[in-house]
């Protein structure tokens, strides 16, 4: 709540020569509540600030009037938007790079891949007997390929 509000609260009760009590019992809540409107620590809602400005007898806008200029929040809204449009541009090219990701994936030759490996290993390293193993993940890549939603 705006301190300028919480002040012009507190001189209203005192021009009507309202104590926190009296005022609290006229509009049905506790006393502690009206002290924490007078400290800005919290606001009065819609219905309060009715009954506080038929109390008083002036309007909504008297009561809540602010010497705060409403193009400063528009700036701040606007600037709230564009950060939002930003994270929305970010995401979209965040999706396409994910989006490339897995089409990469699913064109990916992985058995030609192996069959490379195979021979890497064969004639690099003269793993002609345990070599041949590479050949097993290619059923586990395109059982992970097919039954992984995340790629």
């Amino acid at each position: 709540m705006n301190i300028e509000i919480a002040n012009r609260l507190v001189s209203l009760r005192k021009a009507n020569h309202l104590s926190q009590e009296e005022l609290a019992a006229k509009i049905g809540i506790s006393r502690q509540a009206v002290s924490k409107w007078e400290r800005a620590e919290a606001c009065p809602d819609t219905d309060n600030l009715i009954l506080l400005a038929n109390l008083y007898k002036i309007s909504l806008d008297e009561l809540l009037k602010t010497d705060e200029p409403v193009e400063a929040k528009n700036e701040e809204e606007e600037k709230k938007e564009e950060d939002k449009e930003e994270n929305k541009e970010e995401n979209k090219e965040e999706k396409n790079t994910i989006s490339k990701f897995r089409k990469m994936i699913i064109s990916f030759p992985y058995p030609l891949f192996v069959t490379l490996v195979y021979f890497i290993l064969v004639w690099g390293f003269h793993l002609w007997k345990t070599g041949w193993i590479v050949f097993l993940t290619i059923p586990l890549f395109y059982w992970v390929r097919k039954n992984v939603r995340n790629w």
